[in-house]
């Protein structure tokens, strides 16, 4: 059974660009073979979305993706203020 996820998150564009700019090279590299991460990037918007063989590696990617998230943007945040 396939399973996906989509997640948008808006904010300032220059924290746009660096939270990209951080998590590109993390595309490249393939956690599990049983997800597909795809992150791009708009002005001031990050769009994840991760595809995955079954729930159980849905919940392991979004876990491992949305901390990642959150952590680049709490560093890149701290750097702008």
């Amino acid at each position: 059974m396939k399973a996906e996820a989509d997640f948008t998150f808006k904010t300032e564009p220059e924290l746009i660009t660096v939270i990209y700019k951080s998590l590109l090279p993390e595309t490249n590299e393939s956690i599990s073979d049983r997800s597909v991460i795809t992150l791009t990037a708009e002005t001031d918007t990050l769009i994840l979305k991760i595809v995955s063989n079954d729930i159980i590696s849905l919940r392991s990617a979004l876990n491992t993706w949305l901390r990642l998230i959150q952590t680049a943007y709490d560093t890149a945040a701290s750097v702008a203020a």
